[in-house]
């Protein structure tokens, strides 16, 4: 058995480029399965596919799930001889069709061949019709139960009847580095998937509020993280922390309690912004929605970015929340980050939801939050792994 990938993007690229995209997802692909417990893959790449060997068939579905993959086929290797291919599809036939079932032959041939795809689809349809008469099965070009393929190339055929849709995007880590602000709620770990799937390598980073969450903020951050960790091609993936009880405590003090969500967030982005220089990330990362709490007005958005230099990314900017979470259930996260939590004591009744910069520099002046903020940043640490 051979699962064979294929990829949308990464074939529009220069030929320099392309070359760079596909060997780093071949070895995406052999990092993957070897964390999920499959120990030597073997992994080449021809001719526009990857052909992943040494695996079960099971494994496609990991395979279908590494970023960069468009569809992954399990598929049986046929010898590169007409009727070698054509009785291929008639075993693939027999093993996916069922009693009354329609079904059309779809042969792709590439390269010089004695033979074309016209003359696979003809002969292989005949066969099965022949071979599988006691099933009552027929043939459906347009709307077919089963679609019976074949791949015929240079060097060999395969035959499949099944394609898994794969996540698509770039492969990890190809577009650069970006730090996380990871809460382990429903957003943020969709904003940091997104992220990924464009090719970012992202440093998830949350912060500690304790004493003014629970302990079951934190848990619920850390089970996340183990979620979103199964899509990292990475041996040692790391989840870390900034103490942010003191920051907390201090934005408490303030004497405009309806900033304070406000002071908290871009207290975030500066700890965020300072850890990023230090692990040389270009960016942050961060699961606002536009209008979903007070904090993410189109004016609280601004002041927030207004705190640092570094680029903000709001991948979730445009969504509302059904759509999150629709993405969220995609790669299993929903069910983790749906549970509730002991929420932030330090929430005031009436959240500013227009702010302005002078005023909030002003404040934060006041309670010296930008040393802390350093302070904090300097102590962080890492809390799990994945």
């Amino acid at each position: 058995m051979t699962i064979l990938v294929s990829y949308s993007e990464i074939a529009l690229k220069s030929r320099y480029v392309r070359n760079q995209l596909e060997k780093s997802l071949s070895q995406d692909i052999v990092n993957i399965l070897r964390k999920h417990g499959y120990p030597n893959p073997e992994v080449s790449r021809k001719f526009g596919r990857i052909y992943v060997e040494g695996v079960p068939e099971e494994a496609v579905g990991i395979v279908s799930k590494i970023f960069g993959v468009a569809n992954a086929m399990p598929s049986t290797e046929a010898e590169l001889e007409f009727n070698a291919i054509v009785n291929g599809i008639v075993e693939e036939a027999k093993i996916s069709l069922k009693q009354g079932s329609s079904f059309a032959v779809r042969p792709r041939v590439v390269g010089e061949h004695p033979f074309g795809s016209r003359d696979i689809a003809y002969e292989a349809g005949s066969r099965v019709l022949d071979a599988l008469a006691d099933r009552g099965i027929h043939v459906n070009l347009d709307e077919p139960d089963v679609t019976l393929y074949a791949e015929v190339r240079d060097t060999g055929a395969y035959v499949y009847s099944r394609i898994i849709r794969g996540v698509l995007g770039l492969p990890y880590g190809t577009q650069g580095k970006a730090i996380s602000l990871f809460s382990g709620g429903i957003d943020s770990p969709v904003g940091a998937w997104m992220l990924m799937k464009r090719g970012v390598a992202v440093l998830p980073l949350f912060m500690d509020q304790r004493p003014f969450v629970g302990d079951s903020y934190v848990e619920r951050a850390v089970e996340s993280f183990k979620n979103l960790s199964q899509f990292v091609p990475r041996t040692s993936y790391r989840l870390y922390s900034a103490p942010m009880g003191d920051v907390m405590q201090r934005i408490t003090e303030t004497r405009e309690p309806r900033y304070i969500c406000i002071m908290c967030k871009r207290s975030m982005y500066r700890i965020a912004e300072r850890f990023a220089e230090k692990h040389h990330a270009h960016a942050i990362i961060t699961g606002e929605s536009l209008g979903q709490v007070a904090s993410q007005t189109l004016k609280n958005l601004f002041v927030l970015s207004s705190s640092i230099d570094m680029p903000v990314l709001r991948p979730l900017v445009g969504l509302d929340k059904v759509e999150i979470e629709d993405i969220a259930r995609i790669f299993g996260s929903y069910e983790i980050t749906a549970k509730s939590t002991d929420g932030c004591t330090a929430v005031p009744k009436g959240p500013a939801t227009r702010s302005d910069v002078e005023t909030l520099e002003e404040l934060e002046a006041e309670l010296g939050l930008v040393e802390l903020c350093y302070e904090a940043a300097d102590n962080i640490s890492v809390i799990a792994e994945g």
